[in-house]
């Protein structure tokens, strides 16, 4: 696993961008330890020696510039998995995001899932607005497995063929296009 490098920037260094507190290495360490070893914000800011919000302001940003922002990512998908997820555990706000993960290469036996988007709450329009954005080719091919929230049967209206059942072994009903 890549390790973090502490210690003073030099002026002038391309080692981080301009008035960042973690320098490019911290911040892909970072990724891998969350994505990869599953490690915590916490953990992360305890070892690059930085506030926790701090940690997680760079982390969710960087996640957003490499994961989130590319557009390719879409490219292949033809299951998608949607459900809410605890994002953070607090009194006030909203402590939900939706999570939309590929379960393609899962079904066909090829490979993992992965990480496609976060929406943060877990409300009906958050995911109708986003799954507007994609393209019409996209939403007639994709097919989806969601959690019986009932915002998420947004999906039904939103997916011209699907049809909505109930998986035998889970919870979650399941969406498929004909």
């Amino acid at each position: 696993m890549l390790r973090p490098l502490r210690g003073q920037m030099a002026r002038g260094s391309t080692s981080a961008e301009p008035r960042a507190k973690l320098s490019r290495r911290e911040l892909r360490w970072a990724l891998e330890a969350i994505v990869v070893q599953h490690l915590t914000v916490a953990r992360i800011a305890e070892v690059v020696a930085v506030a926790w919000s701090t940690a997680n302001d760079a982390v969710l940003a960087e996640g957003k510039r490499v994961l989130i922002n590319d557009p390719a990512r879409f490219d292949g998908v033809k299951v998608i998995g949607i459900d809410e997820h605890v994002w953070r555990y607090a009194r006030k706000g909203d402590k939900y995001v939706t999570v939309i993960i590929e379960l393609t290469a899962m079904c066909d036996g090829t490979g993992p899932s992965r990480l496609l988007d976060m929406i943060g709450g877990r409300s009906k329009q958050a995911f109708k607005t986003r799954l507007a954005d994609r393209d019409p080719a996209f939403r007639d091919a994709v097919e989806a497995v969601v959690d019986g929230f009932t915002g998420f049967k947004t999906i039904i209206e939103e997916l011209p063929d699907a049809v909505a059942g109930m998986a035998r072994s889970t919870s979650s009903a399941s969406l498929a296009t004909h």
